[in-house]
């Protein structure tokens, strides 16, 4: 893990999302952010959920798949993992965790979240089970 820091705030007046969640992204697969597509802003113009993207990204450029686990199940986690809940600014907010514990968050305050809602972590998928 490497850690990245995002490059764009969530702005309350809704011109757009914060790309804490690709700054994870980039951190975890240790590549710089420039290399992650704007999930972020995909979401700010449709309004639909654009994990179908990021799970495409994944498999098609790193052989992974993103696994979503509700709560925080430490005994079930690799080593670094994304961790998303509720900033003390009050928007949905992820920060990487290892082993229990805050190793990083991508946001200038460095105050992590309240707490655990979910988790993402990465399993390794077959190249050729990656559709061409």
């Amino acid at each position: 893990m490497v850690p990245v820091n995002q490059s764009k705030l969530y702005a309350t007046d809704g011109t757009h999302n914060g790309n804490c969640f690709a700054a994870c992204l980039a951190s975890v697969l240790e590549v710089p952010l420039w290399m992650v597509p704007p999930f972020d802003e995909m979401f700010a113009r449709t309004g639909e959920d654009y994990m179908f993207r990021v799970d495409e990204w994944l498999k098609r450029f790193f052989c992974l798949r993103k696994v979503r686990m509700s709560g925080h199940h430490i005994d079930e986690l690799p080593e670094f993992y994304i961790a998303n809940g509720n900033s003390s600014r009050g928007v949905q907010h992820s920060v990487i965790y290892s082993g229990g514990a805050l190793v990083h968050d991508p946001h200038p305050s460095k105050e992590g979240i309240k707490g655990v809602l979910w988790t993402w972590h990465f399993e390794p998928i077959k190249r050729e089970d990656v559709a061409q």
